[in-house]
């Protein structure tokens, strides 16, 4: 099955996208689909879904087509229907984890956690060497480490230690504020004598709800018509 691996790479190579504001024509890939990668750089989910669905029913075995219209249904926010073409994907091939990572993802946009860190696992035990896989399941434990510590504060009104760890496990693991992730110089206050000349040093930002759902890295950082935690694309874990 390596050629379906690399296949799977390639076509994550296609679609990573360094945010919203830098969006283009990505490189082009070696399926044979030029209009379907055009409709997604342009956010034609719709379109791209029929061009999908005609590409894996005329070539059922493409494992690249399939993963491409999971994560198109994904985007349309048809979660049980890319739930459903990724675990199929799993089933025909187990050996590929991207499936398995995206799977997760959706897992954990419901809450489920514990289906999310099974998967996860699934997926590091079909590929050790897929780090969103780890880093996502590091997330994973963190997030049943701070219910379990929330539980335990719950039991015991008395208890700051697990009250103060889920505190700190949640703010640890939640996405970045916007302030966060844009850090201004004009805002940023500045000490002269210790920073590089030029160099910012960013103001402290508010804390994240405590009920934030994990970071899971997506490809399309910056743009609000992704499912949070859902990556469009699994990043290149192999070099095609």
């Amino acid at each position: 099955m390596n050629t379906t691996r690399s296949r799977i790479a390639l076509a994550a190579m296609s679609f990573l996208v360094a945010g919203a504001a830098h969006a283009q024509i990505s490189p082009p890939v070696a399926d044979g689909t030029p209009e379907i990668d055009a409709a997604i750089v342009q956010h034609d989910w719709a379109g791209a879904l029929t061009r999908l669905d005609e590409r894996v029913r005329s070539h059922p075995r493409d494992a690249q087509a399939r993963f491409k219209r999971a994560n198109v249904l994904a985007q349309l926010g048809r979660d049980d229907d890319a739930m459903a073409a990724y675990t199929a994907l799993t089933q025909t091939y187990p050996e590929l984890p991207e499936p398995y990572n995206n799977l997760a993802a959706l897992y954990v946009k419901r809450g489920k956690l514990d289906e999310a860190r099974v998967v996860l696992e699934t997926a590091l035990r079909a590929s050790p060497g897929y780090a969103l896989a780890q880093a996502n399941l590091g997330d994973i434990y963190l997030r049943l480490a701070a219910e379990s510590f929330k539980r335990a504060s719950a039991l015991d009104p008395h208890d700051t230690y697990s009250a103060r760890r889920s505190r700190q496990i949640v703010q640890l693991v939640s996405p970045p504020t916007r302030t966060e992730a844009r850090p201004s110089a004009a805002d940023a206050p500045h000490d002269d004598s210790d920073a590089p000349a030029g160099r910012a040093v960013a103001a402290p930002t508010t804390p994240p709800p405590q009920d934030a759902t994990p970071n899971f890295p997506t490809i399309v950082p910056g743009t609000s018509a992704a499912p949070a935690l859902a990556p469009y694309m699994a990043p290149q874990t192999a070099q095609p």
